[in-house]
């Protein structure tokens, strides 16, 4: 379980926060500890109380924090990368957020993310793979993408509201994007098969499995309207029409074959609605920061 970052005040850092304000930050962060959240990327929306308070409150939820280019008086504000090993698996997760001051917390500053990403990815230890969480909306992770094709598997991004969008391939790696303000929940399954190269989402390699399945049943019924064809003329069009639907069969049937063995990724969203029951220790929590939320949610 991580948590993309940009998760515990509304607004990005500023005017001191309210007490109501503070309250709800800890209570996100505390029910991140209690869902046995691993990592939470930090991003400007979570600095809006300051370094100090998210750091304290974040060891009393027993989450982690990580950023790699966060930099306080120019040292480490967090720490800069994690590999954390589940099942005999090795993922590294990094975070990198758009480059700049930190408004309100005097020497909080973010260093350049891509030179940032780069030293640390040339010291991280040997991993099954790597997870870059870019924190400062779509377009800079897109860049980040871009430019980091081939050392890290996957981008994850928030910071700006996509929705429950299908993963983006870029390149050799996949941009996913991330829910907003808890309203649902992403499942990720990986599949490592060879255990190097690029991932191939399951979901395309099903769309992939349909399409040559509909080629080969065209095919079959050429060939049935070949034997039945008496014209001479018209047996011409049905072969050269056989030819390319069979250049287009055996390229679909090309594809199909990339994603045997090969590492795999499947994305799925739950939306967390009405339909999902509350639960009444939660929300009787929930509710005395968030009153508005009374017979809403």
């Amino acid at each position: 379980m991580l948590d993309s970052g940009n998760a515990l005040f509304r607004g990005s850092p500023g005017p001191k926060p309210a007490d109501a304000d503070l309250e709800r930050a800890r209570l996100v962060l505390s029910t991140m500890g209690a869902l046995r959240t691993k990592v939470l990327a930090v991003g400007f929306r979570d600095l809006v109380a300051g370094p100090q308070f998210l750091s304290s409150e974040a060891k009393k939820a027993g989450v982690q924090l990580l950023s790699t280019n966060l930099e306080l008086d120019g040292k480490p504000a967090f720490t800069r990368s994690a590999v954390i090993a589940q099942g005999g698996v090795k993922v590294a997760f990094l975070v990198a957020s758009g480059a700049g001051p930190v408004p309100g917390s005097p020497g909080l500053e973010a260093a350049p993310a891509l030179p940032a990403l780069k030293a640390e990815l040339a010291k991280l230890p040997a991993r099954d793979v790597t997870v870059l969480i870019g924190t400062a909306g779509y377009s800079d992770a897109m860049a980040l993408a871009e430019a980091l094709s081939g050392a890290v598997d996957l981008v994850i991004q928030s910071g700006e509201f996509r929705g429950a969008a299908p993963p983006q391939r870029v390149k050799d790696l996949f941009l996913l994007a991330s829910g907003q303000r808890g309203q649902s929940l992403a499942t990720l399954e990986l599949t490592l098969g060879r255990g190097f190269g690029p991932f191939s989402d399951l979901n395309e390699g099903a769309r992939d499995q349909e399409l040559l399945e509909h080629l080969d049943r065209q095919l079959t019924s050429i060939d049935e309207r070949l034997k039945l064809a008496g014209d001479a003329d018209a047996k011409q069009q049905l072969k050269a029409l056989r030819q390319d639907m069979k250049v287009r069969r055996d390229e679909q049937a090309r594809r199909v074959k990339l994603t045997v063995g090969a590492r795999t990724l499947k994305l799925e969203w739950l939306l967390l609605g009405t339909d999902l029951a509350d639960d009444p220790a939660i929300k009787a929590q929930v509710l005395k920061v968030e009153p508005t939320y009374s017979g809403v949610h």
